[in-house]
């Protein structure tokens, strides 16, 4: 917990991007109509049906507060993955579900089953060991990481070798400890847009190759470029703002991820718009302090899934961004220069894409790697219908947070003690609720989200329930903070809404939540009927063929990708996010019950049904 008067800021911001990544393709500025169709808002709430009532009833503000407080406690240390902290809050959530008499559906106990392997007398029928609340696994740790590139140029008769430093030449993320030589392309701005005839990989092989690119799009500076012309285009390839990257996301245009899809295995990346001088002064200079704040320096480590067979946007090809020294360096060989190549591009609108014969770029990671384990919690309630049963609903929440950093906890009260808080709300609404629901509806607070969504990832592909048999997923990530005006004007730029717009002023502030589901699931009216008997003011986000920022960044994103129709709530971001200041005595109680309502009778909807 912060000390009193003190908060943190641990952003890291540098004047260029780790990723060569775009921002998310904006949507067309919405339509009257389609706004007053996606919002959702109750005159007067009705009666709840008295099979669902019980459960809905035990759903309180206090209780959730009382929860919370506990869950972001300093005694549990901010529930960093793989710690004694957040061991200490599984075993928590777990002992809560076993009162509420929830079925285990983790692991078996290790001697339970070792001793399903021994043989038994004809007295002595084998018993099926019962199974925990947690679900165990192991994760390669990685720490103390570090990455050269080494350039391998052969010019004639001539033979150069120069190595690069991460941190003086480049900077950016290398998963784990790879080490490859390749040879090396340069693919201009990496763009394939066949609406205005731009393709810089028409007849242009990059497989198993290292590509270099420039950032943005061509023609910055001139008016007649289709990328400047274009709304759309100028949006969708435009610099991502630092605050921007702040939560991760699956979705969303990334240029590493199209670049990666063909093959490259490694992309280096000019930044179009910063200067030399700019990026390696941004690297010499000491990270800015502010006397207000307190000076936190923390080690940096990796977790990562071993053997994983469902890969994110963001495990694809390495992504580096290098200066214009660097990438001269590399060029040499073909006669040419960065800027000179940036400039005839931007002049001709045309591709100057090439094979750069005779250079190979050999990159080396070296790390310590460890393994160690975590759990997720899993329960169920089972189905009363004999059929259905075999089918589930699963309604899950990240338990972890970040941790501990000298005298600073980072107790995760919104971020997601809230969110963990409204799954157990709902294990104890379902299981005091008389009336079961058809199919079987399974909890889960799950591990290593900000490690990459590592626990809900490990489920997707270790199940209680086969993925095919599950009907739908709810995720529950920052759900106690209320929107402010000035946070809600934000999202409504961000979602293309025009803040003016009549129907959107009708929102009340502080009883607003936007819900986000997965396309083509027919989710809208589910949602709208279950609001019915809680009364928050939606606005409904269905989700395109890719999902959008705002729709990838949590545990959802590892059901989306196995093709599982998805739900995602979220309240308003703000200045607390990942920092010491997230404390409980910031949440609203009232929030997270209305959430987990909401979240009850919808859940509830789908698995009756």
């Amino acid at each position: 917990m912060k000390k009193p008067a003190l908060t943190i800021l641990v952003v890291f911001c540098l004047v260029f991007g780790l990723r060569a990544q775009s921002p998310p393709q904006q949507s067309p500025q919405q339509k009257p109509e389609d706004i007053q169709k996606n919002l959702v808002q109750v005159e007067k709430t009705q009666a709840v049906p008295d099979k669902m009532k019980t459960g809905l009833e035990s759903i309180t503000a206090k209780d959730s507060i009382t929860l919370l407080t506990y869950i972001a406690s300093d005694l549990m240390e901010g529930r960093e993955t793989t710690t004694r902290g957040y061991q200490l809050a599984a075993e928590y959530a777990a002992s809560l579900l076993a009162i509420w008499k929830l079925k285990a559906g983790g692991d078996q106990p290790m001697m339970g089953r070792m001793m399903m392997g021994m043989g038994f007398g004809p007295d002595q029928p084998r018993q099926t060991p019962e199974r925990s609340f947690l679900q165990e696994f192991a994760m390669k740790e990685i720490t103390d990481s570090s990455t050269v590139i080494d350039l391998d140029l052969k010019m004639g008769g001539l033979s150069k070798t120069r190595t690069f430093q991460s941190g003086v030449d480049f900077t950016g993320m290398m998963s784990g400890t790879d080490s490859f030589t390749a040879p090396v392309v340069f693919a201009g701005y990496g763009i394939s847009e066949k609406t205005v005839g731009y393709e810089d990989f028409k007849n242009f092989d990059v497989k198993g190759k290292i590509v270099m690119i420039l950032s943005e799009a061509p023609g910055k500076d001139n008016p007649n470029s289709p990328f400047q012309k274009d709304k759309e285009l100028k949006e969708k390839y435009a610099p991502v703002p630092p605050m921007m990257m702040m939560r991760r996301g699956g979705g969303g245009f990334s240029k590493s991820q199209v670049i990666a899809k063909l093959g490259a295995v490694a992309i280096l990346q000019v930044q179009s718009s910063v200067k030399d001088s700019e990026m390696v002064n941004g690297l010499a200079r000491p990270r800015p302090v502010s006397d207000e704040r307190p000076i936190i320096h923390r080690q940096r480590r990796r977790l990562l899934l071993p053997g994983a067979t469902q890969r994110m946007p963001w495990e694809g090809s390495p992504v580096v961004t290098i200066t214009r020294e660097m990438a001269n360096a590399i060029l040499e060989g073909s006669g040419q220069k960065i800027d000179d190549l940036k400039q005839k591009i931007d002049t001709t609108l045309k591709p100057a894409s090439m094979e750069l014969a005779g250079t190979r770029l050999s990159i080396t990671t070296t790390a310590k790697t460890t393994l160690v384990t975590c759990r997720n919690v899993v329960g169920y309630i089972e189905g009363s219908d004999p059929n259905l049963k075999n089918e589930v609903v699963v309604i899950g929440a990240h338990l972890d947070h970040n941790g501990v950093s000298g005298e600073y906890i980072f107790n995760g009260a919104d971020d997601n003690g809230s969110g963990s808080v409204g799954v157990l709300n709902l294990a104890r609404a379902f299981a005091s609720n008389p009336e079961k629901t058809k199919r079987t509806v399974v909890f889960c607070l799950w591990t290593g989200e900000e490690e990459g969504l590592l626990g809900s990832r490990y489920y997707v592909q270790n199940p209680l329930y086969p993925m095919d048999k599950t009907v739908a997923y709810f995720n529950m990530d920052m759900i106690s903070r209320p929107y402010t005006e000035q946070n809600l004007n934000r999202m409504a730029r961000m979602m293309q809404i025009p803040v003016d717009n009549e129907a959107f002023k009708k929102i009340k502030v502080s009883n607003f939540l936007p819900v986000s589901f997965s396309a083509g699931a027919g989710f809208a009216d589910v949602v709208k009927n279950a609001d019915q008997y809680v009364g928050l003011d939606l606005y409904l986000r269905e989700s395109g063929e890719n999902m959008e920022r705002g729709m990838g960044g949590s545990d959802h994103a590892s059901f989306a990708f196995a093709k599982v129709p998805w739900f995602f709530v979220i309240t308003s971001m703000h200045e607390d996010y990942h920092q010491t200041s997230d404390s409980v005595e910031k949440v609203r109680g009232e929030m997270i019950e209305k959430v987990s309502r909401l979240a009850y009778m919808t859940t509830y909807a789908l698995a009756d049904k």
